[in-house]
């Protein structure tokens, strides 16, 4: 149950986009401060924020690293308390700026808007280590998640590939990639993009959104991301046939 409680809030955490940031207020004598903001998530559990030193929170962070970010499923009607929520607690910090240009790239993959805070000179990637995760699936699915469970190893393949993966996805199989698309969200698009990819799955990008798409077991290798592309379009295409043939 509790490995199962894990996984839930990982597919939370990666399915969602954006969260409320909650930080130690400097000016308001230490009350809890909320701003809701985009994040991107790595495949070891660690979040970043593309933010400005001008925002609130940011002022906050630079006083006191203690904060927390809260994702949660918006119901759509009926009881918000029976959706799944997730809670990251944590430190947060500016990332070593050796180490933003290759983030930053991939922020702006998931978030083209971004792409212009690049050139400001007061945005600055920062990441949440996480200490402890607290996660709730709904009534009696109540977790306290540990930081060394929820930490997870790094991709075994280096950026280089990753980024070939990417682009002979987007160059050669957008036909692939929509029928995955139609199978898992019902959205119809002939030429979505693969926005980012991790071990345990990847984004595809349409109309200003990403949608994220889970492989049935966690990648160790290239050629086990092809592998696992291959079967995701299988399936779906023979899925999307059945379902035509009934109609």
């Amino acid at each position: 149950m509790r490995e199962h409680a894990l996984n839930e809030a990982r597919a939370l955490v990666f399915k969602n986009s954006t969260g409320v940031m909650s930080t130690i207020s400097n000016n308001l004598r230490g009350y809890p401060f909320g701003s809701v903001t985009p994040y991107m998530c790595d495949e070891q559990g660690r979040v970043y924020f593309f933010i400005s030193d001008i925002a609130q929170h940011t002022k906050n962070l630079k006083h006191d690293s203690r904060m927390s970010l809260t994702i949660f499923d918006a119901a759509e009607y009926g009881d918000q308390n029976e959706h799944g929520r997730v809670t990251l607690v944590g430190d947060g910090s500016v990332v070593p700026k050796e180490q933003t240009e290759v983030l930053i790239n991939k922020y702006i993959a998931l978030y083209p808007e971004a792409a212009s805070y690049r050139k400001a000179h007061d945005f600055n990637l920062w990441q949440l280590d996480v200490v402890r995760v607290r996660y709730i699936g709904g009534f009696g699915k109540i977790f306290w998640l540990e930081q060394k469970e929820w930490q997870c190893a790094p991709k075994k393949w280096d950026e280089n590939q990753q980024q070939s993966m990417i682009e002979h996805m987007n160059e050669d199989h957008q036909d692939a990639m929509s029928l995955i698309l139609m199978q898992h969200y019902k959205v119809s698009n002939k030429k979505p993009i693969m926005s980012g990819l991790l071990p345990h799955g990847f984004y595809i990008q349409s109309q200003k959104r990403n949608y994220f798409i889970n492989f049935t077991t966690e990648c160790d290798s290239p050629l086990a991301v092809r592998k696992s592309l291959v079967a995701l379009t299988n399936h779906a295409r023979n899925s999307i046939n059945n379902l035509e043939e009934t109609v």
